[in-house]
């Protein structure tokens, strides 16, 4: 059982997707370059990813006690054809993290993903020395399929991304494929 849930982003989430934004350790820790963003950029790109999209679904992570909203969770480039997505997360209140929140919406969106969206694969890129989130990864079932050798800059050094995938019908995945007999 799921200690989260996810929601779509709201209007009234700027000020803390604000404060998530403009926190450069949180971005040392994401392949996003920082920058900082103002208000209205921040309101701008709330109104983006909340309004409706073929290709991209942002959502918030909410924990069920106390309905805090404690990060982000996102499908994008959502290829209907090739039935694939890229799917992006953090965890912006620090002291959230390490609770095991990020696998469990990790869970929940692959779900959603291969169950209600019919996706087939889903894919990802992490920093190569972010191993608290490859092991997060790996115990939802995506696997290691390349690396971009010194592909971010960050830290003042070049780091290479890992390439991570899942299949809808990898063994051992909880989801059943998507068939048309419900």
């Amino acid at each position: 059982m799921e200690d989260v849930y996810l929601r779509a982003l709201e209007l009234s989430d700027l000020e803390r997707t604000r404060k998530w934004h403009n926190d450069g350790e949180l971005y040392d820790l994401l392949v996003s370059p920082f920058r900082h963003v103002s208000q209205a950029a921040e309101e701008e790109w709330i109104r983006q990813k909340a309004a409706y999209s073929q290709t991209e679904i942002q959502l918030a992570i909410c924990l069920k006690e106390g309905h805090q909203h404690i990060g982000n969770i996102h499908l994008r480039d959502i290829d209907w054809v090739s039935r694939r997505a890229e799917v992006g997360i953090f965890i912006g209140e620090a002291e959230q993290r390490s609770n095991g929140y990020g696998q469990q919406s990790l869970r929940l969106i692959l779900r959603h993903a291969f169950r209600d969206l019919g996706l087939h694969r889903v894919y990802l890129t992490v920093l190569e020395d972010n191993q608290r989130a490859i092991r997060t990864y790996e115990k939802c079932g995506f696997v290691v399929e390349g690396r971009l050798r010194q592909h971010d800059f960050k830290q003042g050094r070049f780091k290479d991304l890992i390439l991570m995938g899942i299949c809808a019908d990898d063994p051992g995945a909880d989801w059943p494929p998507h068939t048309d007999d419900g």
